[in-house]
């Protein structure tokens, strides 16, 4: 069994929408500043935050999250995280931007390569992955909202010791 699991819509959407609004408010004082036109300054604002606001979402949305007997296997930008099962050491509720609330899977240990979403190795993988502990966590929450509920949940029942707590 294979499931492969994408950021879900919402969170991509709040990813780059927080952006998005910032960019055109900069550009629009900019805009105002330099005097320019009011309805070029408004279009223009609206088209580049629009622009911005559909990078950031497809840049998000190329992430995954690959579910499998063994454990799961993140595929964030410029890294990969695989763990197992086994390893689980439990689940604590996280907020990212300080507003939106993930469950985040904590494991003893994980694999980490430095290799992006296309498949390409990197040199390294950014130190800032170990420090942070995300070369042993996996945001869950990110990719499904009910997934203690779903083959993840089940698996983490059936797979560690912890299981009983999660579900």
């Amino acid at each position: 069994m294979q499931i492969i699991y994408r950021p879900r819509w919402s969170l991509a959407f709040f990813s780059g929408g927080v952006g998005a609004i910032v960019l055109a408010v900069v550009y629009w004082a900019l805009a105002i500043a330099l005097g320019l036109p009011a309805n070029l300054t408004a279009g223009v604002a609206l088209s580049v935050s629009v622009l911005y606001l559909l990078f950031i979402v497809m840049k998000v949305r190329r992430r995954s999250l690959t579910v499998t007997e063994e454990g799961m296997i993140s595929q964030r930008d410029t890294f990969r995280v695989a763990v197992n099962w086994a390893d689980f050491v439990g689940v604590q509720s996280e907020r990212i931007g300080g507003l939106y609330s993930v469950d985040v899977m904590t494991f003893s240990v994980g694999a980490v390569e430095p290799v992006d979403v296309k498949g390409r190795r990197r040199k390294a993988v950014p130190p800032k992955v170990h420090t942070i502990g995300a070369d042993r966590r996996i945001q869950v929450g990110v990719y499904a909202s009910d997934w203690h509920t779903g083959p993840i949940g089940e698996l983490v029942a059936r797979h560690s010791s912890q299981g009983e707590a999660v579900g």
